[in-house]
């Protein structure tokens, strides 16, 4: 029985090593070993682009333009765009390399999954009139590769699998997830309500100090470490853009837990924090 296991064993893994070497051969032209690798898009370059449109796998479509030197998405809503995101896209565009072509003339576009393509991204850059477009299929059989092709040719090449966590976004990941927006060195003052308890907190100087219940001389270290937090905090998800009073009355926020209001001279941003979402995370609100 043991020869048996080992014999098994030993078949199972000719097998898939001869699909693999089929795979990687398969219509592989002669003589190209050591060929230098093509880039999907040679005349790219990622500070150039200036319009994108990200359709996702999920069916998100989102599209994101360069408006006075700072990325904005426009649709399906209007937000600032994550700059890192952008970035991170931009940049794979301009330096895609084309592993291997599959095939130039394909038949059918079934075969690979780009009938009807799981993720595209059009983009224009400065210079260009017209939208270029990758189109991004299935995988290869190895898991390795995608199948992928540009609107302006007809063959179908392979791009290396990790670029669908670059590419495959949704309008959420495309937002910027900052929960507040503010000049932390123009904060001058802070209303805290939570507890059934209102404290109201003012900067005197570089020193903060309690205006109210009564007044006395704050932890500037602590005072400091909210607006910290509160400059940093991300959203984790969102749920809505216009909350219905009944929307409001679900999430704990029609009498929220606790607000905070940031005051930057004549100007102020409120957040209103409700009921949990789960263990982790609590529904918020930008007033």
């Amino acid at each position: 029985m043991r020869g048996l296991k080992s014999t098994l064993a030993l078949i199972v893994v000719l097998a898939g090593l001869g699909a693999y070497i089929y795979f990687v051969t398969w219509k592989q032209p002669a003589g190209d070993t050591g060929k230098k690798q093509e880039k999907v898009f040679a005349s790219v370059e990622a500070d150039k682009i200036d319009e994108l449109k990200v359709s996702s796998a999920t069916g998100d479509t989102t599209t994101i333009k360069k408006q006075n030197g700072a990325w904005q998405v426009t649709q399906p809503i209007a937000a600032k765009a994550d700059d890192t995101e952008i970035s991170g896209i931009t940049s794979a565009l301009s330096s895609l390399e084309i592993t291997r072509v599959v095939d130039e003339n394909p038949a059918s576009l079934n075969d690979y999954g780009l009938s009807n393509p799981r993720i595209e991204l059009d983009f224009k850059a400065s210079s260009d009139k017209d939208y270029r477009k990758l189109l991004i299929g299935q995988k290869s059989p190895t898991g390795s590769d995608l199948f992928a092709k540009r609107n302006t040719d007809k063959k179908v090449f392979l791009i290396p699998a990790f670029q669908e966590s670059t590419f495959n976004k949704s309008s959420f990941d495309l937002r910027d997830k900052t929960l507040l927006k503010f000049d932390r060195d123009k904060v001058d003052g802070l209303d805290v309500a939570a507890g059934g308890k209102d404290t109201v907190f003012t900067k005197d100087g570089g020193d903060w100090k309690i205006a109210k219940p009564l007044q006395i001389r704050a932890d500037t270290g602590s005072v400091e470490g909210l607006i910290g937090r509160l400059q940093s905090a991300q959203m984790k998800s969102f749920v809505s853009s216009d909350p219905s009073p009944a929307d409001l009355k679900k999430y704990g926020l029609d009498k929220p837990e606790a607000s905070v209001n940031l005051k930057t001279g004549s100007s102020q941003a409120t957040l209103q924090l409700g009921a949990k979402a789960e263990e982790t995370t609590i529904y918020a609100r930008d007033v």
